[in-house]
């Protein structure tokens, strides 16, 4: 187990980028931050932001042609930026581990949910057939699926899509990870079931001493779960800091039209949801000017010409990327549901 005051992952100036009919197409672009061991830290932002793809840079998992990873990621002392197969899948599991965003097309459906954990078992752990299945069942019982001996034998379809979430975080948690990379994990499922899955990884965070790095579009889901959120747009970090001052004292427009688009529990019924005017940016067709100055009423002529880079906020370990911040004595308190 790592002391929670040694970095558990490094990333540093890692840049992801696709190999198109259209041209490259920069997924991700220079994004540096670091982890702490039992930490977690929210990524948040739009469909298309990039939030999916550093994960699975992070971890590993992009495909081997027609893309371009430079940078470094530094995970416990292993460098997963050009790492060979074998070396990935040394620490695959042990190491890092994923909750995909889609249950249904990340479990196998023609396969017993049971099977499906003791494979990551067996072949990372070299358990026996007979151990593996009593260890899958601790886990299924773990993740608070009830009957896991009976549930051990059914098929993902036979499976509520609560319960295939869970299944999905048994699998990931089966060979202790020290980071646990959560992609959208409540994506399509009620609020009552997500309640449920977001207080089952707190749980489980705190019970197994692990890092995790929550993504989501949501800004609600990592109000009270991250001690740290990162703002994404266009692939790159727009605002980094502590949970408290993203919330309280943001100056990036982009985190505050984040905010402002989630509902908010003092509105009245049937109030209209803000929306974050215009459309993200074509990753193809970047201007040299910040991606978001299209969108943002606080855009000068610089913002459209020149890109701006992250600056140091007031407090420690606030950083922004924006030539028209909002004022740094701004202050407001943010309800979500």
């Amino acid at each position: 187990m790592s002391p929670d005051n040694e970095k558990l992952l490094v990333v540093e100036n890692l840049a992801t980028t696709f190999s198109t009919a259209g041209g490259p197409l920069p997924a991700v672009g220079g994004v540096s931050f670091e982890l702490m061991a039992n930490e977690t830290i929210g990524v948040v932002g739009e469909s298309g932001s990039g939030k999916t793809v550093l994960t699975r840079t992070i971890m590993g998992l992009q495909q081997r042609t027609n893309v371009n990873v430079t940078g470094s990621v530094l995970l416990d002392g292993h460098q997963m930026v050009g790492a060979s197969e074998q070396e990935k899948r040394a620490v695959w599991g042990t190491e890092v581990a994923m909750i995909f965003q889609d249950p249904m097309t990340s479990l196998n459906p023609v396969m017993r949910v049971g099977k499906q954990i003791d494979e990551a078992l067996r072949v990372r752990l070299g358990m026996s057939r007979a151990d593996a299945k009593v260890r899958a069942i601790e886990l299924l019982e773990l993740v608070g699926i009830p009957s896991p001996e009976h549930r051990y034998q059914s098929y993902p379809g036979q499976l509520s899509g609560g319960m295939r979430q869970r299944v999905v975080i048994a699998i990931a948690l089966a060979c202790s990870p020290k980071l646990l990379l959560a992609d959208e994990p409540t994506t399509g499922l009620d609020v009552t079931i997500q309640a449920q899955i977001l207080n089952l990884l707190d749980d489980l965070k705190e019970r197994l001493h692990m890092s995790v790095i929550l993504v989501t579009h949501d800004l609600g889901v990592v109000a009270t779960r991250t001690s740290r959120i990162i703002v994404m747009y266009a692939g790159r970090i727009v605002e980094i800091g502590s949970t408290r001052e993203v919330f309280s004292a943001h100056r990036m427009p982009y985190t505050r039209a984040l905010l402002e688009s989630s509902p908010k529990v003092t509105n009245d019924p049937h109030t209209r949801l803000v929306t974050i005017p215009g459309r993200p940016p074509n990753l193809l067709k970047l201007s040299d000017g910040c991606s978001f100055a299209p969108r943002c009423s606080f855009a000068t002529d610089q913002c459209h010409k020149e890109r701006p880079e992250l600056q140091d906020a007031d407090e420690p370990g606030h950083a922004f990327a924006c030539w028209n911040p909002l004022p740094a004595t701004r202050k407001r308190t943010v309800k979500t549901t």
